[in-house]
């Protein structure tokens, strides 16, 4: 259950970085982050491309949070695996997306590194408080 609460959390919060920064800085992080385009012949829509992430979200949370109470040793290199994969997909999606993305280079790649850095961090955080 903790899994579920703590990715949904961890999720939504990721999520709602990116739209902050896509909507004032016009660097299209929210946009990357929810892309499955290159799955379907259309877009499913924001409803259903917010589901596919934050399903990962939970799948990521659950994995970690056993890690972290049945596995602990295995813990710390199961986050860094996380952000390395995580890291690796920016370039995946940016190359697979279907729509030409503005993601200005560098410090896209940086904020994208950065917010997920902090994801991990606040799933972290929350296992430690027992959530």
């Amino acid at each position: 259950m903790s899994g579920l609460i703590t990715g949904f959390i961890s999720g939504v919060l990721l999520l709602l970085v990116s739209a902050y920064v896509e909507s004032s800085a016009g660097i299209e992080i929210m946009t990357l982050l929810l892309n499955v385009d290159f799955i379907f012949d259309r877009s499913p829509g924001l409803f259903l491309e917010i589901v596919f992430h934050l399903m990962i979200s939970v799948i990521l949370a659950i994995i970690l949070k056993w890690l972290y109470v049945d596995k602990p040793h295995l813990y710390m290199p199961g986050l860094v695996t996380v952000w390395v994969v995580v890291t690796l997909l920016y370039f995946v999606l940016s190359s697979l997306s279907v729509q030409n993305l503005e993601l200005n280079g560098y410090i896209g790649f940086a904020l994208w590194m950065i917010f997920h850095i902090g994801y991990l961090q606040a799933l972290h955080l929350m296992f430690r408080l027992g959530f």
